[in-house]
């Protein structure tokens, strides 16, 4: 422990005697702990028995011969995993982890929607009993699922496709892949399936969100097993078969939920991975359907939707413009619905009352939300018009898939009591769709209107919940409609060539789910999709005529589902590149980079850095060779430049120089030593100085001296007298002549962390290949060199405006800019000469 040098020897001497009484203080402290722990062990001393001491270490060996006994299982598990490989069971333990959670929930979906029904009829005789219990068990699940979003894990709100799509990019969303949003999400969803058709949300994007967490927990497992290190490229990997074992679990289709995952979630896919996805995938799809049979729900490892359609000729050659004309349709619904959602969420955001009493009472909000669904769908209210109120969303995908016209159905049921609204019965779906006063047509249509606007008010809720099943449903629901209308106008179907082919509302239906979903998300995997749900692959050629055209026109005039919501959380991500436009190959990097940028040169002194630190907040900062030659020889990160003139500027180096210094005898007044704080340390304290009494200087004190310090303020005593002001002067002018030292030293190279190999561009790089680097190798900033000299940089910013830019067609290049400004914007400066500000030209 250093002390200050006093030339009064009684001062002197009082201060020798109190630090040895800190010492022996510590000493004590140390040797015997704290004064009760020491009374502790005397007292104990007294009733001390050895027997204690051998039970101790007899038990101590007991452990060690287990740990000895189940060494050589682990030994022999990790050889096993080094042997096979550590992805085959990985992979296979991931699959059948979810397969087993998604049956799981499934049954206990189904077990509490038919507990509310029974309820419900129960009190058949008592309407409003029954209004009561139904607006109920709606109301109580959705405020459990905010709950859970709101207090157990606020990531674990929404579908988690699009988090997961910017995380596949490359940046690091915290708490998003944990197991405690694993098992909010797993709650959340759960209660928002078990209001089944009311809410109209469903369980895709939640089930990708659980994968991939589930993937992230077993991959770190496997890796403390095997011994090896993680890295980012494996983390990829895992994240991209987690996503495929999420769709294959919901709709039991390992291909199209392994092309799907990648559609929706990544930009670029590395085909190395694409065994994973599909392993993984067709583990979880064949443990569902085994689960399946087990339980005696099928007789055989079979499709989801049974269909029985006839395959010979099941349309014919003009059928396929009416597809297309469904195609057409699906898409502009698409647009509009895409357009409103967009609408809702900005005005939900941006309006400071509703956004601040959304974010607020976020439960009594989905309170309110599901209360007026609830009400809507009341099966002996409004909902007795709409049509399959009391249905699942998988029996509303089973009637829209039966190859039955209910416009001819309907006619063979009779007219008696059973056609009532409601009708209670189970065994018959299709009752649920008719009505002594309307047609199965017209509860459709009514149907579609009123889930269209639904839809859109259960997205604003902030609760655990898929956005895919609903559209899917809906899209099924539209092309029924459509494939309804096309029986009714066409009775004996197309004639075509002399052959009278009826016309099949359901293949209508399964072009339609196909469509729309598509359109809404802007993939074209939802073709596939629903062939393996169905097993139907007659339809396969009018589907894609139907999908492509659905995804030509929401791609040309709106964002997809799952882009809109990055758009509107601010994630940093890139918008699409649209295609068939040769204008982004026209756009070159130095048109739209950023040549007003800071760097350092070689040989940078301690203030450089000060000043740079204060006068900007990037991340990170070029260093060039020379002033002239401009030559980039790598990047310093902000938080290393910080900690470096924080040790500089440290309060350590300044006390050992004031303690170096052979005129500390003149500071006696002005340096004291405080008393043993609570840690049992003691430093010398040095004064600090009011706003008034700074030195006007080129480094001014009251800059530099708080700058990164570790002082802290604290009251001054009553007994410490107020210094004079010639010692306090003194005493500054000491500071700022070390501060003018240390800040004038070069700051050493070899002790900077650089990274010699920033990503660079070249100036004449086409904007199509500046995007797919930055997608590619998840990029935030690249440098822009020429022939090795810097000038300019190009972030994710800068990207996204040329982006847009292009696909309106306002792009200007840099270049013009120069012309019509008739000023030079390439200025680089160095750090030595700080730029003073441009005014602006408004």
């Amino acid at each position: 422990m250093g002390l200050f040098r006093s030339d009064q020897p009684g001062e002197q001497d009082g201060l020798q005697d109190k630090a040895a009484t800190v010492e022996l203080g510590e000493t004590k402290e140390t040797r015997g702990g704290s004064k009760g722990e020491s009374e502790m062990t005397e007292s104990e001393a007294y009733s001390f028995n050895p027997n204690d001491k051998d039970n101790q270490s007899a038990l101590i060996q007991v452990c060690r011969r287990v740990r000895d006994c189940f060494k050589p299982v682990g030994l022999t598990l990790r050889h096993v995993l080094l042997r096979f490989g550590e992805d085959w069971i990985f992979l296979f333990l991931l699959g059948i982890s979810m397969a087993i959670i998604s049956f799981g929930l499934d049954v206990t979906i189904a077990k509490l929607q038919r507990m509310n029904l029974w309820v419900y009829d129960s009190l058949n005789n008592y309407l409003y009993l029954q209004y009561f219990s139904w607006v109920l068990y709606h109301v109580l699940l959705m405020m459990i699922s905010a709950g859970v979003a709101k207090y157990i894990s606020p990531q674990a709100a929404g579908s988690g496709i699009p988090e997961l799509k910017v995380t596949l990019r490359g940046v690091v969303l915290a708490e998003f892949f944990t197991f405690r949003t694993f098992v909010a999400k797993l709650i959340g969803v759960t209660c928002t399936l078990a209001a089944g058709s009311t809410i109209f949300l469903g369980k895709v994007g939640p089930f990708v969100h659980m994968a991939t967490i589930l993937a992230t927990l077993l991959g770190k497992l496997m890796v403390k097993i095997v011994g090896a290190k993680e890295n980012p490229s494996r983390k990829y990997e895992l994240l991209i078969a987690g996503a495929a074992v999420g769709v294959a679990c919901c709709f039991v289709a390992p291909v199209g939920g392994v092309l799907f995952s990648v559609e929706a979630t990544a930009t670029h896919f590395a085909v190395r991975n694409y065994w994973r996805g599909f392993f993984a995938a067709t583990c979880a799809a064949l443990m569902f359907r085994l689960l399946a049979v087990i339980k005696s729900e099928r007789e055989t490892v079979a499709v989801l939707f049974n269909t029985n359609w006839r395959v010979e000729f099941p349309f014919d050659l003009p059928e396929y413009f009416s597809y297309a004309l469904l195609g057409v349709v699906c898409g502009c619904v698409c647009c509009v619905y895409l357009f409103l959602h967009r609408v809702t969420l900005l005005f939900l955001n941006n309006n400071e009352r509703v956004g601040k009493l959304l974010r607020n009472n976020k439960i009594v909000y989905a309170a309110l939300v599901s209360f007026i669904l609830a009400s809507i769908t009341f099966p002996h209210g409004f909902g007795q018009y709409m049509g399959g109120t009391r249905l699942t969303m998988k029996e509303h995908l089973e009637m829209f898939f039966n190859n039955v016209t209910w416009g001819i159905e309907e006619l063979s049921v009779n007219v008696s009591a059973s056609r009532q609204p409601p009708n209670p019965s189970y065994d018959n779906n299709f009752l649920q769709w008719m009505h002594p006063n309307m047609s199965a047509i017209e509860k459709l249509a009514i149907f579609i209107v009123l889930k269209f606007f639904m839809l859109l008010l259960a997205n604003t809720m902030i609760i655990p919940a898929g956005y895919f099943l609903p559209v899917f449903v809906y899209g099924a629901g539209l092309g029924r409609l459509y494939g309804e209308i096309m029986a009714k106008i066409f009775p004996e179907g197309i004639i075509s060539e002399g052959i009278n082919i009826k016309i099949t509302p359901a293949g209508y239906a399964l072009a339609g789910a196909a469509a729309y979903s598509g359109a809404v998300t802007q993939t074209l995997s939802t073709a596939l999709l629903v062939f393996e749900l169905t097993g139907q692959m007659s339809h396969i050629l009018p589907v894609l005529i139907a999908v492509l055209i659905a995804n030509a026109i929401s791609q040309s005039c709106q964002n997809s589902f799952f882009d809109l919501i990055i758009i509107i959380k601010k994630l940093p991500y890139l918008p699409k590149l649209t295609m068939g436009r040769s204008s982004a190959h026209d756009i070159r990097a130095e048109d739209f980079m950023i040549t007003d940028l800071l760097y350092l040169v070689k040989g940078f002194k301690y203030k450089d850095v000060r000043n740079l630190l204060k006068t900007s907040e990037l991340r990170q900062f070029p260093i060039v060779d020379a002033e002239e030659s401009k030559i980039l020889l790598g990047t310093v990160s902000r938080k290393t430049l910080s900690k470096r003139l924080s040790d500089q500027l440290s309060t350590e180096r300044r006390i050992q120089f004031m303690l170096n210094r052979g005129g500390t005898e003149n500071l006696d007044c002005s340096l004291t030593v405080n008393s043993m704080g609570e840690n049992g340390s003691s430093r010398p304290r040095l004064p600090r100085t009011d706003t008034s009494e700074a030195v006007d200087s080129a480094y001014s004190v009251q800059e530099t001296v708080s700058y990164d310090s570790e002082e802290v303020t604290k009251p001054r005593s009553e007994g410490r007298k107020r210094r004079p002001s010639k010692f306090r002067n003194q005493y500054l002018k000491l500071v700022e002549e070390w501060e003018c030292q240390q800040l004038n030293e070069v700051v050493s190279m070899e002790e900077l962390n650089i990274d010699s190999a920033p990503y660079r561009l070249v100036e004449k790089q086409t904007l199509y290949q500046v995007y797919d680097l930055f997608n590619l190798l998840g990029l935030r900033t690249a440098y822009v060199t020429s022939t090795g000299r810097l000038i300019g940089v190009v972030s994710l910013k800068e990207i996204k405006d040329a982006v847009q830019g292009s696909v309106k067609g306002t792009f200007a290049p840099r270049a013009n800019k120069i012309q019509d400004g008739n000023e030079e914007t390439i200025s680089l400066h160095a750090l030595s000469t700080p730029p003073t500000p441009r005014p602006s030209s408004s």
